[in-house]
Parts: C-alpha cells; sequence; structure tokens
C-alpha cells in the first residue's frame, strides 16, 4: 500500500507537448519517485532516455504503449548502472528497431552485464536485487555519436563522468538529461531537495566537478533528471549544484580524521544544518526521507578518500 502524498510533495506535469516524464515503480520502501525515464515523442520521431532497471520494464513498456508508441528509433543512456539501464535488453526485445546510444567504454557492459551484476550486488546487496539482473543487449544495436540527427531532430551528447566515468549527459529540443551529472532531485510544491550523486566505489570528485562546470554552459530551457523529476530553473540548479559540492568537499576535509562510521555521521549532521540543496530535507515524505538518509551516508563516504589522511 503506497503512503498518502505529504503537502509538500508535487506531481508535475510533463514539461512539453512533445516530453514526458514516466516515473518507474520499484518495489522497496522510499523507492517511489525515485528513478525517471524520459519519452520524446513528436509524431515522427520517438526517444526514450534511460529505461531504468529490469524490475520497471513492465510498468515502462505498458505506459508507451498507452501513449501510442509502438516504434522507438532511439534509446539513450546516461550510463550503465542497473537503475538506468538495467531493463535495456529486456526493452530492445520489445522495440526490435530501437538504436542505442551509449558512452564505448559502458557499451561492453550493456553487451555482457556478469560483471556489472556482480558489482552490483557486492555494493548494493538488496537494491541491486529489487532492480533486478541486466540481460544482454546486441551488440550490433550499440553505438555512439557526439551529434545524432533523427529527421529535424538534433540530440547532443555531453561526455560528464564523475558518477560514473563513461557517464553522458544528453541535449535535446531544449532539454537537458544529465542523468546523475548535476544531482539527485526532488521537486516540492514550493522548492526542491538536491543531493550529489555519489555511488560507492566509483565517484571521481575532480571530474564531477569538472562536469557541473560543463553542464552550466549548456543551453537549456529545462533540466531533465533521472531521478527524479525536472526544473526551468536550470542556472539556479547547476549554481547550486556547484555549490554544494564545494561545501560537502570543505566540510568532508573537517573531519577527514575521524574513523569510518563518525566521519559519515558527522559531515552528514554538519551539511544538513548548512547546505542550502539539503535544506527542505525535513520537508520530504517520512518515506523518502528515510532512503535519502541511507542515500546520504554512502554519499558522503564517496568524499573520504579526497579529504586527505584519516
Amino acid at each position: 500500500e503506497k503512503p498518502p502524498p505529504e503537502r509538500h510533495e508535487m506531481n508535475q506535469p510533463p514539461p512539453s507537448p512533445r516530453l514526458r516524464m514516466v516515473d518507474l515503480p520499484l518495489p522497496m520502501t522510499g523507492f517511489r519517485h525515485f528513478v525517471t525515464s524520459w519519452l520524446y515523442s513528436d509524431g515522427k520521431a520517438s526517444v526514450l532516455v534511460d529505461p531504468g532497471p529490469a524490475s520497471s520494464i513492465p510498468a515502462l513498456v505498458r505506459t508507451l504503449e498507452d501513449c501510442g508508441v509502438e516504434h522507438l528509433d532511439l534509446v539513450l543512456v546516461t550510463h550503465v548502472h542497473l537503475d538506468h539501464s538495467g531493463g535495456l535488453g529486456q526493452l530492445l526485445r520489445r522495440y526490435p528497431d530501437a538504436k542505442v546510444i551509449c558512452h564505448p567504454r559502458g557499451a561492453p557492459h550493456l553487451v555482457d552485464p556478469a560483471r556489472l551484476w556482480a558489482v552490483s550486488l557486492r555494493n548494493l546487496g538488496e537494491i541491486a536485487v529489487m532492480y533486478g539482473k541486466p540481460d544482454p543487449a546486441p551488440s550490433d544495436r550499440i553505438g555512439f555519436e557526439n551529434t545524432i540527427r533523427l529527421g529535424a531532430l538534433t540530440i547532443e551528447s555531453i561526455e560528464t563522468p564523475g558518477h560514473a566515468p563513461h557517464q553522458v549527459a544528453f541535449r535535446m529540443d531544449g532539454a537537458l538529461f544529465t542523468g546523475e551529472a548535476a544531482g539527485i532531485f526532488f521537486p516540492l510544491a514550493d522548492g526542491f531537495y538536491l543531493r550529489v550523486g555519489c555511488p560507492p566505489g566509483g565517484f571521481d570528485y575532480p571530474a564531477y566537478r569538472r562536469s557541473v562546470e560543463r553542464l552550466r554552459t549548456v543551453d537549456a530551457s529545462v533540466l531533465c533528471f533521472s531521478h527524479y523529476g525536472y526544473t526551468t530553473d536550470v542556472r539556479q540548479v547547476l549554481d547550486l549544484a556547484a555549490g554544494q559540492l564545494d561545501l560537502w568537499m570543505s566540510t568532508a576535509r573537517k573531519y577527514a580524521g575521524e574513523k569510518e562510521g563518525g566521519f559519515e555521521e558527522k559531515v552528514v549532521g554538519e551539511l544538513l544544518g548548512k547546505d542550502p540543496a539539503l535544506a527542505r530535507f525535513g520537508d520530504l515524505p517520512e518515506d523518502v526521507k528515510a532512503r535519502e538518509r541511507w542515500h546520504l551516508r554512502h554519499s558522503v563516504a564517496g568524499f573520504r578518500p579526497y579529504a586527505g589522511p584519516a
């Protein structure tokens, strides 16, 4: 049973007539409003950004069918983590003509996801199980281009490593799809919550910081997150994301001498009082708040190697 909506929670309308946000359900408490797939359809071209995990593919396909999508031209994969690409193999069986755009460093893990699955199980445990085991995707349907032209539609690929070494953002029809390069977003009725997207074991702070700076140079009217929703306050949110990184780094350095566990506790405690991007944490729905407490500790832990000797 789903918890009732809370007063601050906001259901966002489609950002444009051609662009639809698909909220993908996940069977774990607190993981509603967490994974977003994006559908662009203008009557001629149909493009999907991040198909999401294997466990959500049946719901995604039902939504696509409800939208009248019988053909997919392209599937854009921001990066190959399970919650973004784990359902790709299943989706491609349903849409046999769809081509995939993915960074060349990520593509081998789509074709043979065995190592991706093993590392995900090790790092995420029951969350990986919830996402589901990925099926292989055919290599002859996967490629990469810096500029993709599909009829009158132009799609720009923007390399944005840091959250993952193979992460790519995409700009299409004025929308900028960031994957997790600009963090994890949660829209609220009169504001939003924003957190650094820092996966266990794979975070590269300098690369992430450079990627945020690169996104700040992109001309876009809407910022579309894989986690979760969108904002038209593009400049404000990207500026806040850059400032958040700097604040997290300086706070991590302050507590670099703390032992594991104590480091995370003290850094998170200070950030919840100082970080303007986290200021709305208390207004999150209670189950989402519980999810974010776990992710905050793990995200902060990713800064430890850059903070100095323990």
